[in-house]
């Protein structure tokens, strides 16, 4: 439990649970990609198989030492299941069924607990939670399932109505820099945009200080945006269309997008080049502050929270994004007109 970072009610709950016998049969446990669901789902296994637990300075955990907490630290502990899925999109009846419906009632091979974990569980078709839910109404006293999820609403009502949910929280940015300058080496001056960009999700900050791929999306953003105010509608249009990565890194993209217009709002308020997150665009940044008044940067960045609201709702991506950049250049334009 020690490596779950944050999220210090969530491991309140679960050591309490352990401690006074109280683990329910069935947990969802929702929270977005990267904030920690399948190492919150493992640590609480280690801790319930673990053979002798100890009482840390902050409760209950696990050895770490035995030989079920080796097995877990290898991930070959045979009464901790994954269920996985073998078509790509969706977790199906046959997935359930086979992998956790016809084992279940099998006797743990090691441990005091069977534990199942589906990761994902927003992917289960209809039929597939159907067929779990039998197990999760009637599981034999030996059994916990922990359906990790981005969506609870994914699931049907009498699947939710059955499990205790749970949610992740965000991390503080105190702890996700130590994490980066800790766990990835990175030197702490250049944290503050991971730490930014993550929102208190460990997942994202890594994804933002360490991946190839990220890089190359924020570089995209970065061409787009010292450029924005100058260029012609065409133009943007076809810098879009040429980006073809961005529909699935739409949120990436426009948080990145947010940050640049929050810095805007920084120089203008503060005027003071040190409290930006993209302190390496400070020229551009500045020169665009001194374009836009503080209304038209609120007015940007409402639209792009606007834009993200449309796109989760599935409107067409090329005309939403094509619209967001038109609207950003056509305030630049109308800030200049009135000079």
């Amino acid at each position: 439990m020690d490596r779950i970072l944050g999220n210090e009610e969530l491991k309140k709950y679960f050591r309490t649970a352990v401690r006074n016998g109280t683990v329910s049969h069935a947990y969802i446990l929702e929270g977005e990609k990267g904030s920690g669901k399948k190492l919150i789902a493992r640590a609480l296994s280690r801790l319930l198989q673990c053979e002798t637990p100890i009482m840390g300075p902050e409760g209950l955990t696990a050895c770490g030492r035995c030989r079920s907490c080796i097995m877990m630290e290898h991930r070959d502990h045979p009464d901790v299941l994954w269920v996985g899925q073998e078509k790509a999109g969706t977790i199906g009846v046959h997935e359930v069924r086979e992998q956790m419906v016809s084992t279940v009632d099998i006797m743990p091979y090691k441990g005091p607990w069977k534990i199942y974990i589906i990761d994902e569980a927003e992917r289960m078709t209809p039929a597939a939670q159907n067929a779990a839910l039998k197990t999760i109404e009637e599981p034999p006293r030996y059994a916990v399932i922990f359906l990790l999820t981005a969506n609870r609403g994914a699931f049907l009502p009498t699947i939710r109505s059955r499990c205790v949910l749970l949610s992740t929280r965000p991390v503080p940015d105190r702890t996700v820099i130590e994490y980066l300058t800790g766990e990835c080496g990175i030197p702490e001056e250049k944290t503050g945009f991971p730490a930014a960009f993550a929102m208190g999700n460990i997942g994202r900050a890594r994804q933002a200080a360490l991946s190839a791929a990220f890089s190359g999306l924020k570089e995209t953003a970065f061409k787009m945006l010292r450029e924005i105010h100058t260029l012609r509608d065409y133009e943007i249009i076809s810098r879009i269309r040429e980006s073809g990565s961005l529909k699935d890194d739409f949120r990436d993209y426009l948080d990145i997008l947010t940050i640049w217009f929050r810095d805007i709002l920084v120089l203008k308020a503060l005027g003071d080049e040190s409290q930006l997150i993209f302190k390496e665009e400070a020229p551009i940044l500045g020169r665009q502050a001194k374009a836009l008044n503080c209304e038209g940067v609120n007015d940007i960045l409402e639209e792009i929270r606007h834009t993200e609201k449309r796109l989760r709702a599935n409107v067409n991506f090329e005309a939403a994004v094509e619209m967001l950049h038109i609207s950003i250049k056509n305030r630049f334009r109308e800030e200049s007109d009135k000079r």
